[in-house]
């Protein structure tokens, strides 16, 4: 078996409440805020579709789709475009509220925090004095895939 590494690189990317904890290779790319087109045709938390890179892609309010707020569009937001794991889509955009921040996390640098978390929350963390969430990657494409049918 092979050893795993003490640490990997991470980012802390700002969000409306709770920065996202997530690792580098998850996030194909920062991107300035655009109008998405076709806005208005599917659920509260889908945005609209943004074209990146020569692909159709939903561009997703994660607190919506979280049930934990509003769409909010700060003066710094920016579109992060997410690799997708699974489905039919290989990546998605969602709104965030600035620049995300390097961040290396090792093996005893986060410590789970005991707090309800939402349907598209993994966990909450503690990390470095930084509660932050760890988004639940799998339930943000399951309900995109919901979009596909």
């Amino acid at each position: 078996m092979a050893d795993l590494p003490n640490d990997i690189p991470g980012l802390l990317i700002p969000m409306q409440g709770r920065p996202w904890l997530l690792p580098n290779i998850v996030v194909a790319e920062i991107i300035p805020l655009r109008q998405p087109e076709r806005p208005g045709h599917g659920p509260e938390w889908l945005l609209g579709w943004i074209n990146w890179r020569d692909e159709e892609i939903p561009l997703l309010s994660f607190e919506k789709l979280n049930d934990s707020g509003q769409v909010s569009i700060g003066q710094d937001a920016r579109i992060a475009v997410i690799n997708t794991v699974t489905g039919k889509l290989k990546f998605y955009a969602i709104i965030i509220q600035g620049i995300p921040r390097q961040s290396r996390v090792g093996n005893d640098d986060i410590v789970e925090e005991p707090v309800q978390s939402g349907p598209a929350e993994a966990m909450y963390v503690q990390m470095g004095g930084d509660l932050a969430v760890i988004p639940d990657l799998d339930a943000i494409e399951r309900a995109i895939a919901g979009l596909m049918q």
